[in-house]
């Protein structure tokens, strides 16, 4: 699925669940101690990142499964079960599986492998690949529409999209992109695809009735992955070498602002009523806080918060009162309280926290630690906020 129906399902499942995740706040302390995981789950190898069933029973989670003396074997997809934080199965897929989709109704997953080229369709109640399809390209994403019937896979080396049919599993199209397709969001509606050609600082918008390019936006220096504002009007493209913010009218399809951040803008975070934006800055350690209704003209960077080293993640909770961000370089994730900007949660993950899922608990995907930190109700508390 795209990264904005990533973020989306995390915080839907946050909503369901984290929502509940409440002590009395007479049990919170204003300047805590770092909270350590109520529990850890060992791997195999390095974990790309997390993926939650739609119900939460399962986390899914890419990883390299690698020898003790640190040489890479192959490729594996591990299922976690969440009742009870262990893990059930673990399924070989292509080496080096990166960014992975669910269908909407859970049923498969669409795992990409940089290395060998392919994309393992995973059906989940059998634990097993029905099929493996071949696109080239060394894939780091395989996204689905909202609809579930098509998958848009960027091929990095070979300036393509390869589009999936979901009914068949096989290659209809390969769409002409621009130098290194990286990500790619789908409007709500899934009409278009929104690429960042990250070679070409720009980002191509492809109609996904007619399967080709409608228009080619010049954006600043490397963008990364896009986040769309909840009504789709408005999309969010962070320049990692540009150390700005793009904003582009989904309607005109122009560049409508540029947002001054910190250095190395990681993807951003957009709340539920599409008001507040928080960008992460990975080379400077902070992030930034954005007012998306500021007036024209305006400033509309709100405050700068400090945060550990190497933010690479961040996940808002389903009452939008605490941003969770993870410091890869440090070990940890910082626990924003939003209304105030104030860091008053840390946590002590394994190492290189990479990622965040919200679901029966706060999940760290701990790349280099090749672990899994588990933060249960007692341990996330009030929120940040408390």
């Amino acid at each position: 699925m795209s990264n904005r129906a990533l973020s989306r399902r995390l915080v839907t499942v946050s909503a369901v669940v984290l929502a509940t995740l409440v002590i009395p706040s007479g049990l919170a302390q204003a300047a805590p101690s770092p909270i350590e995981p109520a529990r850890t789950i060992v791997l195999e190898g390095s974990p790309a990142q997390g993926l939650l069933s739609p119900d939460g029973s399962r986390l899914y989670v890419p990883m390299d499964r690698v020898s003790a003396e640190g040489q890479q074997l192959d490729g594996r997809l591990t299922v976690i079960d969440t009742g009870t934080d262990t893990v059930v199965a673990s399924i070989p897929v292509g080496r080096m599986p990166r960014f992975a989709s669910l269908t909407p109704d859970g049923t498969r997953a669409y795992v990409p492998s940089y290395m060998n080229g392919d994309i393992s369709v995973v059906d989940l109640a059998s634990q097993s690949v029905v099929t493996t399809i071949p696109t080239g390209g060394t894939p780091s994403y395989a996204v689905i529409n909202p609809a579930g019937t098509k998958v848009y896979v960027p091929g990095i080396t070979t300036d393509v999209v390869f589009v999936i049919d979901t009914a068949t599993n096989t290659v209809t199209k390969a769409i002409t992109a621009g130098p290194h397709p990286q990500a790619i969001v789908f409007s709500p509606d899934g009409s278009r695809a929104y690429v960042t050609a990250r070679d070409a600082n720009a980002v191509q918008v492809i109609d996904t009735a007619t399967e080709s390019v409608l228009a080619t936006i010049a954006v600043g220096k490397r963008p990364i992955r896009p986040a769309l504002n909840p009504s789709g009007t408005r999309l969010y493209v962070p320049n990692y070498e540009g150390d700005s913010v793009s904003v582009i009218n989904t309607g005109t399809l122009q560049v409508v602002q540029t947002i001054k951040v910190g250095k190395g803008p990681i993807p951003p975070v957009i709340n539920a009523k599409g008001t507040r934006m928080w960008v992460g800055n990975e080379s400077d350690g902070t992030v930034t806080e954005v007012n998306l209704k500021a007036r024209a003209g305006a400033n509309p960077v709100v405050r700068t918060i400090k945060v550990g080293k190497r933010p690479s993640f961040a996940l808002l909770n389903a009452r939008g009162d605490t941003l969770y961000v993870t410091n890869q370089g440090s070990s940890s994730l910082s626990g924003i309280c939003t209304a105030t900007g104030k860091v008053t949660k840390k946590f002590t993950t394994g190492d290189g926290p990479r990622q965040i899922v919200g679901g029966p608990a706060l999940y760290s995907i701990d790349q280099t630690g090749n672990r899994i930190s588990v933060f249960t109700a007692a341990r996330l508390g009030s929120g940040a906020c408390s």
